[in-house]
């Protein structure tokens, strides 16, 4: 099946179901229910702030000893409107219907959605942030996008951001949480998101501007999973309250070929290899953990690279965490941590307290069964038709 059929067929089912939803629809201040849909569900109440002063800071103090704080923060009002006005008019309908489709129920009562003018990258799930102005990554700022991809973004950011409510204790989808698929890797987590999100804004954005988002330059290189995404999940997974996507997730078999082609992928010729590599540049190339760290302005140990092919990623760290405690031992440089995460790591993993963004929080460095560094399915990154080579794939593994 070709990606323009499955667009055509898409506007023909949208339009039937648009024009139900809105001679069925009735609306309450944060409960929406339609009658197309067998069911409803709490959502939670989403506060907008536009004057996060203190995060914004927060993600870049260098950059503000030299620069109005206030200033920013007074662009970003000046220049959220749209958003906004958008977020007012669509906002409890694009969580119902994420609700709908996901099949995962809203843990969460309340939810703050930040708008920045800068961040390090196109936005974050949680805490759930949408930059403005542009995207900082400390060298240069590359420009926001439009506001009709600031739309699909949110609603990209609040499907992650769903998909995390399995993960909290009072969810009862927990299981589908150890599912392979459910991996934080682009191909899998991000996917998985990346279908709820698209199948959602078909019903809020229209399927055209959906399709003319998704074939832009700026989403094409933000989401380097998207050759998976269209052969795969877009082709099979048509998500509908009745089968939802939890559905799909319950009942996909953990050694399928879905599962296999979605590992990690890794470039198959030396050369590409090293020229990717260079993405990581002050980290050896082999190494358990994969990071490196510096001490910032105030004296802690910050995360400066990190490798998202190794195993600190896959537990959780990410750039820019602060690490504090390792255990409960107080670290102040890498061999400590390093040191520290050795010790335990064949006894279960090492506690490491992290402060991201002004929040403190853990995560759990242990043992991974990381599959796709002995995978056989690869992917050159640097290939711009992002050929596939399945040339080494058992063909009888799956369904």
């Amino acid at each position: 099946m070709g990606e323009n059929h499955y667009f055509h067929s898409m506007k023909k089912i949208l339009y039937i179901l648009t024009f139900a939803m809105l001679i069925s629809s009735t609306a309450s201040a944060q409960n929406t229910f339609y009658s197309l849909f067998t069911y409803s569900y709490e959502i939670p109440v989403v506060t907008i702030n536009d004057n996060a002063a203190g995060l914004q800071k927060s993600l870049f103090p260098k950059m503000y000893k030299n620069r109005s704080l206030t200033q920013d923060m007074r662009w970003v009002q000046e220049n959220d409107s749209l958003l906004k006005s958008f977020w007012e008019i669509q906002g409890d309908t694009i969580l119902h219907v994420l609700t709908e489709l996901s099949g995962i129920e809203w843990s969460e009562k309340e939810l703050n959605l930040y708008l920045l003018r800068y961040y390090s990258q196109i936005g974050s799930a949680d805490p759930l942030i949408l930059p403005l102005g542009g995207i900082h990554n400390g060298t240069f700022i590359e420009a926001a996008p439009d506001v009709q991809k600031q739309k699909l973004l949110l609603i990209y950011h609040l499907a992650k951001r769903m998909l995390h409510q399995i993960n909290r204790p009072e969810n009862s989808n927990k299981s589908i949480s150890y599912h392979p698929l459910m991996r934080k890797t682009p191909y899998r987590f991000d996917n998985l998101a990346m279908l709820l999100a698209l199948t959602t804004s078909y019903s809020i954005l229209g399927v055209d501007t959906t399709y003319e988002i998704t074939q832009s330059k700026f989403w094409k290189n933000k989401f380097p999973g998207r050759k998976i995404f269209q052969d795969y999940f877009e082709r099979d997974w048509i998500l509908t309250p009745e089968k939802t996507l939890a559905d799909y997730i319950a009942s996909e078999p953990t050694r399928s070929r879905l599962v296999t082609v979605t590992r990690t992928p890794r470039v198959k010729q030396s050369n590409v290899y090293e020229e990717r590599r260079t993405f990581v540049e002050d980290l050896p190339l082999k190494g358990k953990f994969g990071f490196a760290v510096k001490l910032n302005d105030a004296g802690h140990t910050a995360v400066t690279v990190i490798d998202e092919f190794r195993l600190a990623y896959a537990c959780g760290l990410r750039a820019d965490d602060v690490i504090r405690r390792v255990d409960g031992k107080l670290v102040r440089n890498h061999k400590q941590i390093v040191n520290y995460l050795l010790e335990k790591f064949n006894d279960g993993g090492s506690v490491v307290g992290i402060n991201r963004m002004g929040q403190a929080m853990e995560i759990i460095i242990q043992p991974l069964e990381i599959d796709y560094l002995q995978d056989e399915y690869y992917l050159d990154e640097y290939n711009q038709d992002d050929t596939i080579y399945f040339d080494t794939l058992d063909p009888s593994i799956g369904n």
